[in-house]
């Protein structure tokens, strides 16, 4: 475990979500990535798009290929992105797997560098704290901070509400603590690392009651 003052947390990491045309890197590409970098003054946005040929994720992001025929082919987008995110040693994210399995993956193919930043899972740290399971992020926001996101965001919208979803696991106490991230058992004590090191979660201490998870509800 890892314990942190909140700020110091807070303005060490950079908070991030992708658009993809589909699930696996190995044949999808990524066609956005929104990213909020806090500093002490303001917050920088990164959002750039990346040209694709075509988009089978279509029907889920609202993204026509015609639209992104001028934008800088997806090895450019991913070089400024590891510029923006260089001095900030943790990438936040709702699922933290899947952007570090697009960013890490998709780098190596450009032959881009991108060793270094550890990753914090924000789906993690809400079925930690509620002890329930994985929930969608306009869900995971709707119980934490009070408002319903639409259940479609692009890249953008996305990376703001992981960002407001990160500041409210961040500044619960007045230390944060972060763990290895662990594949749970089930909601008690057990449990077994899966990559300890590289993904971690906040350890906020659990909610007492039951929160009411209905994914009916978006």
């Amino acid at each position: 475990m890892l314990v942190f003052e909140p700020k110091e947390l807070f303005y060490n990491s950079v908070v991030v979500d992708l658009g993809t045309t589909g699930l696996n890197p190995a044949n999808s590409q990524i066609f956005q990535i929104g990213a909020i970098k806090p500093t002490q003054k303001r917050i920088i946005v990164f959002n750039q798009y990346a040209y694709i040929e075509e988009n089978p994720a279509f029907s889920i992001k609202r993204i026509d290929p015609r639209d992104l025929k001028n934008c800088p082919p997806e090895r450019e987008v991913l070089r400024e992105f590891w510029d923006f995110a260089q001095d900030r040693e943790f990438i936040v994210s709702y699922n933290a797997w899947f952007e570090r399995k697009f960013l890490e993956k998709r780098s190596k193919k450009h032959q881009l560098a991108y060793e270094g930043h550890s990753y914090i899972c924000l789906m993690e740290t809400f079925s930690y704290f509620f002890s329930t399971d994985r929930v969608p992020l306009p869900l995971a926001v709707r119980e934490c901070l009070g408002f319903s996101p639409l259940s479609w965001h692009d890249g953008k919208i996305g990376a703001y509400l992981a960002f407001r979803l990160f500041g409210f696991f961040c500044f619960l106490d007045h230390t944060v603590k972060i763990e290895p991230l662990c594949c749970f058992i089930d909601h008690n004590v057990q449990y077994k690392p899966l990559w300890a090191h590289t993904f971690f979660f906040i350890k906020a201490i659990r909610w007492k009651g039951k929160v009411p998870i209905s994914s009916n509800k978006l």
